[in-house]
C-alpha cells in the first residue's frame, strides 16, 4: 500500500493505478480525524451515530486537499448513478467530466470502485457491495461514463478504461449465505463459481470474493485494465473501518478528480 501522511496529520491511501496526471485520487484511512471510539478517528460518516459536530470537522480536514466540496451521495446499495444532471443525490455511483469536481464513496466493507477513461476525460467512481454488483452497478457505471463521452466506438472505449479497485472485505471474512450464492449463480459461470466463492465448515455458508466478482464483470464488457492491492479492511484494523468486524463502527472514503 501507498500510504503517505500529509501535512495535516491525516493518514491518506494514495491508489497504485496507471492514469493521466491530471487525475487524482486518495483514499481516506482511520487516521488523524477527531472521532472518538468506536468511530475513531477519521470518520467520514453522517448517518453511523457519531456526533456530528466531528463528522464535519474530519470533513474540514479531508477538505484541505480536495479541490472543492466533494460530491456526497446518499447511498442506498442501489445502482443509481449521480451525474450534474440530476439533483437528486441517493445514488451509488458518481460520473464527471468537470474539472475538480471530486466524486466520492463512502465504504466500511464495500468495494469503492474508480474508474478513468484513457485522456482522463471522464471519471467515475461506485460503491460496490454484494447487491450493487448483483444488481449491474459496474455496468451502470460504464453507461453513465459512454452516455457523457458520447464515443464513437463503446466497446474500444470501454476497453482503455482504468479501473482501480479499493480496500473492501477480503474473502476470507465476508462470509455469506445461499441467498448471496443464488443471486450471484444466476450471473457468474457457473463451472467457475469457486473462483467466486469457497465453502465454509458451516452448511449454506460461503466465503465471496468480492474482488474476483469485479474483475470478472469488468473482464466480461472488455476491461483489462485494473489495479489493485486487494487491501482487506477487515484484516487492516489499524487503517480501515469494517462494519463486519465492529458492527458500530465509521466509514472511510475515496475522492476522485481531474485537474
Amino acid at each position: 500500500m501507498n500510504l503517505i501522511t500529509t501535512n495535516h496529520g491525516l493518514d491518506i491511501l494514495m491508489p497504485n493505478w496507471e492514469v493521466p496526471g491530471h487525475v487524482h485520487a486518495i483514499v481516506s484511512t482511520r487516521k488523524g480525524g477527531l472521532s472518538q471510539a468506536p468511530y475513531d478517528s477519521l470518520n467520514m460518516g453522517k448517518h453511523v451515530g457519531d456526533q456530528m459536530i466531528h463528522v464535519e470537522q474530519n470533513r474540514e480536514l479531508l477538505q484541505q486537499i480536495l479541490p472543492s466540496q466533494p460530491i456526497w451521495l446518499n447511498q442506498v446499495h442501489g445502482v443509481q448513478i449521480w451525474s450534474n444532471t440530476q439533483s437528486s443525490f441517493e445514488a451509488d455511483g458518481a460520473v464527471a467530466q468537470q474539472s475538480n469536481q471530486v466524486l466520492t464513496v463512502m465504504t466500511a466493507d464495500c468495494m469503492p470502485i474508480l474508474f478513468c477513461d484513457e485522456k482522463g476525460d471522464v471519471l467515475g467512481i461506485c460503491h460496490a457491495g454484494w447487491r450493487g454488483l448483483a444488481l449491474g452497478v459496474i455496468q451502470k457505471t460504464l453507461d453513465e461514463m459512454i452516455l457523457k463521452k458520447q464515443p464513437d466506438h463503446a466497446k474500444r472505449y470501454m476497453s482503455e478504461i482504468n479501473v482501480y479497485l479499493g480496500p473492501a472485505i477480503g474473502p476470507r471474512h465476508f462470509e455469506v449465505g445461499v441467498d448471496v450464492f443464488d443471486a450471484f449463480s444466476q450471473i457468474l459461470p457457473t463451472s467457475q463459481m469457486d473462483l467466486y466463492f469457497a465453502p465454509t465448515h458451516l452448511r449454506h455458508k460461503y466465503f465471496a470474493n468480492l474482488f474476483n466478482i469485479a474483475k470478472y464483470q469488468l473482464n466480461t464488457v472488455g476491461i483489462e485494465r485494473i489495479f489493485s492491492e486487494e487491501v482487506c479492511c477487515f484484516e487492516h484494523s489499524d487503517l480501515f473501518y469494517s462494519y463486519r468486524r465492529e458492527g458500530k463502527t465509521g466509514r472511510f472514503a475515496s475522492f476522485l478528480w481531474k485537474s
